[in-house]
């Protein structure tokens, strides 16, 4: 009998996840109409983004990490900008204002928006890059594949992206957020 019990404990708290995504609010331009910042379409979909500070300053873009959109920053840039930086801060696919693709959400996923979202905004010259938790690990690898586009790295309680793909991890990489 304990067993039948743990089993069902098991199952519902595994599709805990499922039903939140379900019945999650989807993004479109009514939900998005309370935002600050601004909407860049990109080849996945809609990114969300903020451009703060003097417009002359030297760039500093700063990537949330799994569970916090970029408003997660907000003390942060607000630091950055007395220091004469220029910020940029964006919504990760399947967070905050910006769209949920569906498909794999690998190092290749989140590395494609960024280098998109830079492109789209003309972001051309050396600059920091800040990344907190998952967004560490974005950082990680974006300058590792573009050496020459980053000034400085600041990680913040950074993770990794590990190359497991494999039952719970593959299910979680598969899953939109």
């Amino acid at each position: 009998m304990i067993w039948l019990v743990l089993t069902m404990v098991v199952i519902v708290i595994a599709a805990i996840p499922l039903l939140i995504e379900r019945y999650r609010t989807p993004m479109t331009d009514v939900t998005r109409g309370g935002a600050s910042g601004q909407f860049a379409e990109l080849s996945q979909g809609v990114t969300h983004y903020e451009w703060l500070g003097p417009p002359d300053g030297p760039i500093a873009v700063c990537i949330h990490g799994l569970t916090t959109p970029s408003f997660a920053w907000r003390a942060i840039t607000k630091g950055l900008v007395s220091m004469g930086y220029r910020t940029l801060t964006y919504d990760l696919y399947g967070r905050g204002y910006s769209d949920r693709p569906s498909g794999a959400q690998d190092r290749h996923f989140f590395l494609g928006q960024l280098e998109e979202l830079l492109d789209n905004q003309n972001v051309t010259e050396p600059f920091t890059v800040v990344g907190y938790s998952m967004g560490g690990s974005i950082a990680t690898c974006f300058t590792a594949a573009f050496p020459d586009k980053v000034s400085r790295l600041i990680l913040v309680a950074s993770a990794g992206m590990g190359l497991t793909s494999r039952g719970l991890m593959s299910f979680i990489i598969q899953t939109p957020i």
